[in-house]
């Protein structure tokens, strides 16, 4: 019998011995991994760079894709707003000025001033479906999404405003207009039309239904940009030559308030949920923050990049400086009320800038990657991070990571944007950057075999059993609600989609809290957000 026993355990030491190698052996590959950063187009830049000369910007909150129309570049480049990383890159037609995006019908229509058309864009497959003609230079451009109607200012000699069918994607009207017409906002709940008049200094009152101009309100001097606050019925004009912006009464059509901001506004944008408005200001490359319920400025943001060069993703022949000034030059703004991020192009630095509207800061975004994959954590200012995410933070601010070492590892080294073997390690970060926490086996295969050899009982084996187990419980509790959720709710998208965002957090709060495993976590998620897609292509 003690012959018997030796033998068994021979075996099992062997078994032992040859899967201990084998486990050794990925650790080697997956150091000489590629250390190719995963946000490589806009590490040590403070912006996500684009193509040549951005002005128009948009959002689709429902899919989180943000889209930029570059000028010089005649495309539109897309960010999934997860990643901050590029997407895809859609050619269109020449001199892409602006855009707006549908999010009802996923649908991204953008105005090209240089060849007189609208291009329509499929944001799930991120191809363009048609050029549509409309008048000369077009450039501002505003939805209805409830009649789907598209309508678009021609700057042009002949100043007009074209009307798009965005079923069949044609021109159904046009409304010759006296004057210099840029900008134009619709409220879809009065059904009414507003442009601002650069040659007159008025903003021009259409009625929806009949398409009559029916009241010109005077503003001060260039109106540019303009946004409606729905629930109020207030609407909001950047003045480009008085560094002012109007609030008008959309009840009354007569101004309310006039605000001092920064210097040349082109632009403004307005979070109805936090009741604050956002000005972009060509002239000296700041956002100015006000409070909508005083009317007052919060205060004046910089966006200025940290440096002048271009910085995008374009032609060097297109990157030579040229100096433009308004229409062409335009920093314009957009709102992802979700995630309450506000996202300014940049011309000078052919870019985007993100503001975090709950601090009103400028952020970069610190990502961060786990080498070899699996081997522990990250956690920044006390969130911990998922290998490969990251995490956007104000400008110049101090930042505190801690790497932890799963079992069966020791931290060794931070790297990429760093090198130290300080853990935690606190950083100032100007630009977007990249950490990579190194980890290195913590016990030799020497040293694991003389463990074994010495430990008869079975108690580790139970206990990563009871944990796996535990992790897997989990999942599947977590798996059943996600899709009980949808089957419950699959025939009312909105609340589907609300309720599985909640889900969505609450998958995270777990992970945070460890309860989830990275892979638990990604086939969670992935799953959420399948299920989500699912419901916003149902009619």
């Amino acid at each position: 019998m003690l012959n018997d026993l030796i033998q068994r355990f021979s075996l099992a030491f062997f078994i032992f011995f040859i899967i201990l190698l084998i486990l050794q052996l990925p650790l080697s590959l997956i150091y000489s991994q590629s250390d190719e950063p995963i946000i490589s187009e806009s590490v040590g830049k403070p912006i996500l760079p684009v193509g040549s000369y951005p002005v128009g910007i948009g959002i689709n909150p429902v899919t989180n894709k943000l889209y930029v129309a570059n000028q010089f570049s005649n495309s539109v480049t897309v960010i999934d707003g997860n990643t901050n990383n590029i997407e895809s890159t859609i050619q269109v037609d020449n001199f892409t000025y602006d855009l707006e995006v549908n999010s009802y019908n996923n649908r991204i229509y953008v105005t090209n001033r240089g060849s007189n058309t609208v291009s329509v864009i499929d944001g799930s497959t991120n191809q363009r479906l048609s050029n549509i003609n409309v008048g000369e230079s077009p450039v501002g451009i505003s939805i209805d999404p409830s009649e789907n109607i598209i309508y678009v200012t021609n700057l042009g000699k002949n100043s007009s405003l074209s009307i798009i069918d965005g079923i069949s994607n044609k021109v159904t009207g046009t409304v010759e207009l006296n004057g210099i017409f840029y900008g134009i906002a619709v409220n879809p709940l009065t059904k009414t039309i507003y442009l601002s008049n650069i040659k007159n200094h008025t903003i021009s009152v259409l009625d929806g239904t009949t398409k009559n101009v029916i009241n010109h309100i005077p503003v001060e001097y260039i109106p540019t940009g303009l946004n409606i606050n729905y629930k109020s019925d207030l609407i909001y004009v950047t003045n480009y030559g008085s560094n002012s912006i109007s609030v008008i009464n959309g009840k009354t059509n007569k101004v309310n308030s006039t605000i001092e901001v920064g210097q040349n506004p082109v632009d403004t944008i307005i979070n109805p949920l936090t009741n604050k408005i956002y000005v972009s200001n060509n002239g000296d490359n700041t956002v100015s923050v006000i409070d909508a319920v005083t009317n007052k400025k919060i205060k004046d943001l910089s966006v200025k990049p940290n440096s002048d060069k271009n910085n995008g993703n374009n032609d060097p022949i297109l990157d030579i400086p040229i100096n433009l000034t308004f229409p062409l030059l335009a920093n314009k703004l957009a709102l992802n009320p979700i995630t309450n991020q506000i996202y300014i192009t940049n011309t000078v630095s052919n870019g985007v800038i993100i503001v975090d509207g709950k601090t009103d800061n400028v952020v970069v975004q610190l990502s961060v990657e786990i080498k070899p994959e699996n081997a522990g954590t990250i956690d920044c200012n006390n969130s911990k991070l998922p290998t490969q995410d990251f995490l956007l933070h104000p400008i110049n601010t101090e930042i505190k990571c801690t790497a932890h070492a799963s079992r069966g590892y020791s931290f060794d080294f931070w790297s990429n944007m760093i090198e130290d073997t300080k853990n935690p390690i606190t950083l100032n970060t100007t630009e977007n950057n990249l950490l990579v926490a190194n980890f290195k086996s913590a016990i030799s295969t020497e040293a694991y075999i003389g463990m074994i050899a010495a430990t008869v009982g079975s108690t580790s084996i139970f206990a990563g059993w009871y944990y796996k187990r535990r992790e897997r419980s989990y999942l599947n509790q977590s798996m059943n609600r996600i899709d009980f959720t949808y089957d419950a709710l699959k025939k009312d998208k909105v609340e589907g989609v609300k309720q599985l965002e909640e889900l969505r957090k609450e998958i995270t709060n777990l992970f945070k809290k460890g309860k989830l495993t990275d892979s638990h976590y990604n086939i969670l998620d992935k799953r959420i957000s399948e299920l989500i897609n699912i419901l916003l292509r149902k009619d």
